[in-house]
């Protein structure tokens, strides 16, 4: 029977150097390389797929100030072209709001509150020929390059109805500092030089509004006052108070009896921004619990009554007044107030004549 002697491990030459401390290092730090490039390997695809997600949605949620911000720069953007080109071109104030389809929410993204709009808008062109028309697009070329903004060429358009010629003129496009796409071509449908200004889709937070930078009186007091203001960062600015006595009509009431107290109460906005306040009749409201037994009359104002917004433009005032009733006298009235959806309301204390 034959035995087997176990045999040793076999040794290294004895000319193989061991490991050095080096060599342990040099490992080491070539382990961590490869873990912190996987790490933002993995980083990297989760931040593009967040991105993707996001720009399926319509982009990053941002503030109903944001948005007022861009409305206002866009239609800035559009007057500001106008001044820049020949006079008689163009009138700033005559501009047409254009209705996006893209800047929809198709995919089921806007919710809690988020809404999406597209501050977009054209005016119309006139020139006498090819020539002034093709005057003012060098003259602008000129301008936006001094101002380091890019120009694209447009070649002219194919017309909608070959059956009925329109100018085959180019027109440029742009993009200004504010994000703001700015184009002067020849209309597809109409045939005329248009002027555009397109501030892009925005998604924002309707309940995060323009704040305010200034409240004084009834709407900055924890107690009551006759009056007080609020002015806006945008510079809309609103002033409630002092409140009156009144005698309503009868069908005023809706039970053709009139309270034994009825108060109005006055509200101006003055709209110094540069762009549309549009005013609605839920832009009022009390606090929760506040004002017991105190009754608003939804008949008032009559500005508001009419379905629609009551707009404010732009350097302009509008006086509104909503009326209050109550069977005992209110020691004052607690009221939140903010002119349209762009705006922050704002508590107001007021005192009671």
């Amino acid at each position: 029977m034959e035995t087997h002697t176990p045999q040793e491990p076999p040794t290294a030459p004895a000319d193989t150097p061991a490991p050095t401390a080096g060599a342990s290092r040099k490992v080491v730090v070539r382990r961590s390389l490869i873990g912190v490039a996987a790490v933002a390997t993995v980083s990297w695809a989760c931040s593009a797929v967040s991105d993707f997600f996001e720009n399926l949605g319509g982009g990053p949620v941002r503030s109903a100030a944001d948005y007022r911000k861009q409305d206002i720069n866009t239609r800035e953007a559009g007057r500001g072209i106008i001044s820049d080109l020949r006079p008689g071109a163009g009138d700033r104030d005559r501009m047409h709001e254009e209705g996006s389809t893209s800047c929809v929410d198709d995919l089921g993204f806007d919710d809690n509150g988020v809404t999406r709009k597209q501050p977009h808008y054209t005016w119309g062109l006139h020139y006498s020929g090819e020539a002034d028309y093709l005057a003012d697009l060098a003259k602008l070329r000129a301008v936006w390059e001094h101002r380091g903004w890019k120009t694209e060429d447009q070649p002219a358009t194919e017309p909608l109805n070959p059956d009925r010629p329109t100018p085959r003129w180019p027109g440029i496009r742009t993009t200004d500092d504010h994000g703001v796409a700015i184009a002067i071509r020849i209309d597809w449908y109409t045939g005329k030089p248009t002027l555009s200004a397109d501030g892009g889709c925005i998604r924002y937070q309707r309940g995060n509004g323009v704040t305010a930078r200034k409240r004084t009186g009834a709407a900055d007091s924890k107690s009551p006052a006759r009056q007080g203001t609020v002015t806006y960062d945008d510079g809309v600015r609103v002033s409630i108070g002092p409140v009156r006595p009144m005698t309503p009509t009868p069908d005023a009431t809706g039970d053709g009896t009139p309270a034994a107290h009825t108060y109005r109460v006055p509200v101006t906005v003055t709209n110094l921004s540069g762009a549309p306040v549009e005013l609605r009749s839920y832009d009022i409201g009390s606090h929760a619990g506040a004002n017991p037994g105190v009754t608003r009359l939804s008949s008032y104002p009559a500005e508001l009554n009419s379905g629609g917004p009551h707009v404010v433009p732009e350097g302009e005032s509008t006086r509104l007044e909503y009326v209050y009733t109550a069977e005992t006298k209110p020691s004052h009235l607690d009221l939140t107030y903010g002119p349209g959806e762009l705006h922050t309301p704002y508590p107001w204390r007021l005192s009671v004549p």
